[in-house]
């Protein structure tokens, strides 16, 4: 039998929850047909549920499900699900990019919704809205991201047609997705490349189409890397930051301090793999930074920023 994807599954367990009220109690026969699934996988998730605490100050605290005779009692509260939702910048940073590929834009109200659901410790809400901005303002890739992120959860072989770096023409490939990865503002995709043989590494604004095949394939016993690329060799940007703005190798990987000048304003030197996702950082900083060099940056920085003004 195949194993049920962790991230289907994650939905489930949530949408059990929220079948449950206080003092109330459901048959295992009407949930499973309620979320599509099988007695025996609702069963599992309810003794998986019983399990959990709820409490981070009390490990013996758990959620209230008894199950009996095929019947799930509750009879307390969840706390679980009792207060709002808090993100890190990583989980708001991926919901930033779903719904970019939902098709909704950076003034859309969801994005509201995103900022004051989130919560890192480290930065304060002006950071976050940043990261959360220049993750809304980049839209490529969006329908072979869709078919990518499905595929990944089904096990299913994608046929792609790829313009790699340095070809005339796309080449097409059959891959079996592994992982996406997001590194410094671009999607790519790590897969086992059956053409090639080995695992590859694909740039998603590279790939011209994206088919998933109806076949399923059984998950190799290889490690993706994780990690699209190094700083090794990239060009840099130099940025000039106004007094009093605060950056941090998190949102901009391999920066670097290059100048401090007496009024508090910084230049920072900052690796690149591609113009646009540099110029969306310095965009989403509302003016408070400028770009001194190269030129393409700083050309596509003001592209942006005009085309953002315009609608």
């Amino acid at each position: 039998m195949a194993k049920t994807p962790y991230a289907l599954r994650a939905r489930r367990l949530l949408a059990i929850l929220h079948l449950f009220e206080p003092d109330t109690s459901l048959s295992v026969a009407a949930i499973a047909q309620a979320l599509g699934a099988t007695e025996v996988e609702i069963t599992e998730d309810l003794d998986l549920l019983s399990c959990c605490g709820i409490d981070e100050h009390d490990a013996g605290t758990l959620i209230p499900i008894f199950v009996e005779g095929g019947v799930v009692e509750i009879w307390s509260t969840l706390p679980a699900l009792d207060r709002a939702v808090r993100l890190s910048v990583a989980e708001s940073r991926a919901l930033a990019a779903a719904l970019e590929t939902a098709g909704l834009s950076a003034d859309d109200p969801l994005h509201t919704k995103l900022l004051g659901a989130a919560a890192w410790a480290e930065a304060d809400s002006g950071e976050l809205e940043r990261v959360v901005r220049a993750a809304s303002t980049d839209t490529a890739g969006a329908e072979a991201i869709k078919t990518l992120s499905l595929a990944l959860e089904e096990h299913a072989p994608v046929r792609i047609l790829y313009h790699g770096v340095g070809r005339a023409q796309a080449r097409e490939r059959v891959v079996e997705p592994m992982g996406l990865v997001n590194e410094r503002g671009s999607w790519y995709l790590e897969a086992f490349c059956r053409s090639a043989g080995t695992l590859r590494t694909f740039r998603i604004d590279r790939i011209r189409e994206a088919t998933a095949l109806t076949e399923r394939f059984e998950p190799r016993a290889l490690s993706p890397a994780g990690t699209a690329f190094v700083s090794v060799g990239l060009p840099v940007a130099r940025i000039e930051l106004a007094p009093g703005e605060q950056v941090s190798d998190r949102e901009w990987p391999g920066l670097r301090l290059a100048e401090e000048h007496t009024d508090g304003s910084l230049v920072v030197e900052v690796p690149y793999a591609g113009a646009d996702w540099i110029a969306r950082q310095v965009v989403a900083r509302l003016g408070a930074a400028e770009v001194l060099e190269p030129a393409e940056v700083r050309e596509a920085a003001a592209a942006l920023a005009n085309a953002i003004m315009s609608h």
